[in-house]
């Protein structure tokens, strides 16, 4: 059943739910019907008895011969013949028409009680050939007597014929609902199979189709909203891996580029030590850039995947900002930038304390790396309706409205200036940001070109 279609499913279970019904309708009906007819022999049988029990003021000899007539009547409709007995008030056989058994007329003495009392006793009894006697016992007037009608009751003709309309009837139902079913089930899947033409048709490089939407506002109309929204999430995926893997090469590519050049050229005849020594650092430097960009490009690529475990725990920010500020001294004064620390709040968060070290030591080298000599850098660290703010200010060379869009995507470089400087990979702020968003806490920056910039971290307290 495994390989079945959903049609052939659809269409198998709609004709065993109509056919059941049906049969069951079929049944009901067909067992109302034969009650009734039943009902009808017990009528006619009754009003026999009745008339037979009544004849008090006549001869027993007239009583007899009208016995004998009655007998050998017959309806051709329900019945063969009729049979007619009388028993007295203990049960013995008085009188029998026809070739009727004792033994088909016989009563147990609490029957007897019964009858006597005024009720009427029917019984159903199988004679020879696997024919039915319907039997009917009731006390005669004024005597202890009873009396017994019963009839041979033949196949019912009307009953055998409203049997085979039934069935016939029934099984044309079926068969028609097996075709029915297919066609309904053909026409409701038919979207379906319009939608599955539709998504064999889109390739990687066609992302951009979409599947046209139903026009009914049904389950199937949702379905491919729902497709939609799924492809348009592919196709931003895989636009963010060829722009991705575009970048990464790129950014590989130039400081291999200068590291094969540099050597190429040392190669290319005899040279001072000096000389090997100023391309050995020159490759040095550059294998020190490469080295970064591949480990933020791990750091990034695990993140994405979602297999990077983070340990969070509760924190305190307020010795790990002096810390990173003691840090940012030793880097800043090489450049002669000075560093303070404004407003410093005793905070906590609960979160991963070195990817919360690796976010502001990325923040703060971007600060001391596009700051001016002599410039200023400054740290706060303040509480505001159980929110962590940290900021980090500085005097640098700024960013322009239109690049402080995109400066957290990946290998974007803002301005010339900015891209000046290859000793970082275009990942920095990358990384920032998604640390920040795993912690539950956003990330900011408000900057002007030739007048500083303004990170600003907020992470929920605890």
């Amino acid at each position: 059943m495994n390989s079945w279609t959903i049609r052939t499913k659809l269409t198998l279970w709609y004709t065993s739910i109509f056919g059941g019904t049906l049969v069951l309708f079929g049944l009901l009906t067909y067992l109302a019907f034969s009650y009734a007819n039943n009902e009808r022999i017990d009528v006619g049988l009754k009003e026999e008895a009745e008339g037979i029990a009544h004849y008090e003021r006549i001869s027993e000899n007239f009583f007899r011969k009208y016995v004998e007539r009655i007998s050998n009547e017959s309806d051709e409709e329900w019945a063969s013949g009729k049979y007619v007995a009388i028993l007295n008030h203990a049960g013995n056989l008085q009188f029998r028409s026809g070739n009727l058994k004792e033994e088909h007329l016989s009563l147990n003495s609490h029957q007897i009680t019964e009858i006597l009392s005024g009720k009427t006793y029917f019984k159903t009894v199988r004679i020879a050939n696997g024919r039915l006697l319907r039997i009917i016992t009731v006390p005669k007037q004024d005597t202890r007597e009873l009396i017994q009608i019963g009839i041979v009751v033949n196949k019912d003709t009307t009953l055998n014929i409203f049997l085979f309309i039934l069935s016939a009837v029934g099984f044309l139902a079926i068969i028609g609902s097996w075709f029915g079913g297919r066609f309904m089930a053909k026409k409701a899947l038919k979207p379906i199979s319009r939608m599955i033409k539709e998504l064999q048709e889109i390739e990687p490089e066609h992302l951009r189709k979409r599947l046209s939407l139903h026009p009914a506002k049904d389950e199937i109309n949702e379905l491919s909203g729902v497709i939609n929204e799924m492809l348009s999430r592919l196709e931003n995926a895989f636009n963010q891996i060829r722009q991705f893997t575009a970048d990464a090469s790129h950014e590989l590519r130039t400081p291999i580029a200068i590291m094969k050049a540099g050597i190429e050229v040392s190669l290319s005849k005899e040279r001072a030590i000096h000389g090997y020594q100023q391309v050995l650092a020159n490759t040095m430097e550059d294998l020190g850039r490469l080295s970064k960009i591949v480990e933020n490009l791990f750091v990034l690529a695990k993140a994405d995947a979602g297999q990077y475990v983070l340990y969070k725990e509760r924190i305190s920010l307020h010795p790990v900002i002096m810390d990173i500020a003691e840090q940012l001294k030793l880097i800043a004064e090489p450049k002669n930038i000075f560093v303070s620390t404004e407003k410093m709040d005793n905070a906590f968060v609960e979160g991963d304390e070195l990817l919360i070290r690796m976010m502001l030591l990325n923040l703060i080298d971007n600060a001391v790396k596009y700051t001016q000599p002599k410039g200023a850098i400054q740290l706060s660290l303040c509480k505001d309706n159980g929110w962590v703010k940290i900021t980090i200010q500085d005097t640098g060379i700024g960013i322009s409205q239109e690049d402080s869009v995109s400066i957290f995507d990946r290998f974007y470089r803002a301005n010339k200036a900015r891209t000046a400087d290859h000793t970082g990979g275009g990942l920095g702020l990358s990384i920032c940001q998604w640390i920040v968003k795993s912690h539950y806490g956003t990330i900011t920056v408000e900057s002007k070109l030739h007048e500083g910039s303004v990170f600003t971290v907020t992470l929920p307290t605890c």
